[in-house]
């Protein structure tokens, strides 16, 4: 048998053979004191420059604050937009006609875009006998981005622009469950609800950059801040249009372009604009607006150059402080004092 390591002598002494284990011993640390120092302070560090820059936001937020309230009874002035041009999507009809008839009565000379030409061509009319402004119609599918783009060129070509002001209203409206909706219907909501933010706004914006002036107005709704469930396909592309416009004015302020080029977002409550609306709210527990109604707060808005603005105004708060609550205590809103399971009886007539 081979004796072990460990049984093996030599004159008394272990055999150079055996093994032993060594301890291990961290060696000392190579950095000077002043930079062990600064390390073990890092974290300390940073939640004080965490907590400096909040005291920071607070101490210039309060003010901000403050402002926004006032203007809540004070409004700001009006912006005067007489010979300026504004282009409004879906203008031959509903809600865009009335806006361009406010535009008009103010000096502001129309584009009006829309997929039916003859009430586009016939609005146009009216604002120039009524007026006295420039007004122009143009058929266009504001969901196809060459058709915007050509668009873009052609009010170049005519003398129709610069457009200073880009108003995205048109929109179409699908009150549907989305087990229940159309799939050719929900995708034209799609289409139109969204994309036509995107193209109008890629077409005109670089214009408004190099002249350094101009205003973007997208159209949301109030069920894009806080979701209804009678139009979810609807709803989804109100969400998209509030996100769209928040990150454009987010775009602009971090290029150093926001008091040149401004954005405003409009989120209206339910605007009896078609027959569909009517039917379908026939005994809301808040009343819809009406499109002259609408039409006034939204130009007001613009003028004003709110970032976002929500009608009635004090929907758009209680919508906000309702946010703040456990998705249960919502619930709890919708079922006692929206009373939505009223609407959702309406989809089932």
């Amino acid at each position: 048998m081979k004796p072990s390591a460990t049984s093996e002598r030599t004159n008394g002494l272990a055999s150079p053979t055996a093994t032993f284990e060594e301890e291990s011993v961290t060696p000392p640390s190579t950095e000077p004191p002043h930079v062990r120092l600064v390390i073990a302070l890092e974290p300390l560090l940073t939640v004080l420059s965490i907590v400096l820059d909040l005291v920071k936001v607070v101490l210039l937020g309060v003010p901000l604050i403050v402002r926004e309230i006032y203007t809540m009874f004070v409004p700001r002035p009006q912006k005067d937009v007489r010979g300026q041009v504004a282009l409004i999507t879906g203008g031959g009809n509903g809600l865009g006609r009335a806006m361009a008839q406010l535009f008009a009565a103010r000096g502001c000379h129309l584009v009006l875009v829309d997929i039916d030409l003859q009430a586009a061509e016939r609005t146009a009319e009216e604002l120039r006998q009524q007026y006295g402004v420039a007004a122009r119609a143009y058929r266009v599918d504001v969901s196809q981005y060459e058709q915007c783009r050509a668009l873009g060129e052609q009010i170049e070509r005519d003398g129709a622009g610069p457009v200073d002001i880009l108003i995205n209203n048109a929109g179409l409206i699908m009150f549907a469950f989305v087990n229940d909706s159309d799939v050719e219907r929900a995708n034209s909501v799609i289409d139109v609800n969204m994309k036509s933010h995107v193209w109008m706004t890629k077409v005109f914006l670089d214009g408004m950059i190099k002249r350094k002036r101009g205003h973007i107005i997208g159209i949301s709704s109030m069920s894009g801040m806080y979701a209804f469930p009678w139009g979810v396909v609807y709803s989804a592309t109100k969400f998209a249009v509030s996100g769209f416009m928040a990150s454009l004015t987010e775009q602009l302020r971090i290029q150093g372009l926001s008091k040149s080029v401004r954005t405003t977002c409009v989120n209206p409550y339910y605007v009896t604009t078609r027959k569909d609306v009517i039917e379908f709210l026939q005994k809301p527990r808040f009343a819809p607006l009406t499109v002259d109604e609408a039409a006034r707060e939204i130009v007001k808005g613009i003028l004003r150059q709110d970032i976002v603005v929500t009608i009635p105004r004090l929907f758009g708060v209680f919508t906000r402080f309702m946010l703040f609550f456990p998705v249960p205590v919502q619930q709890l809103v919708r079922d006692y004092l929206i009373r939505e399971y009223e609407l959702n009886n309406n989809l089932h007539m």
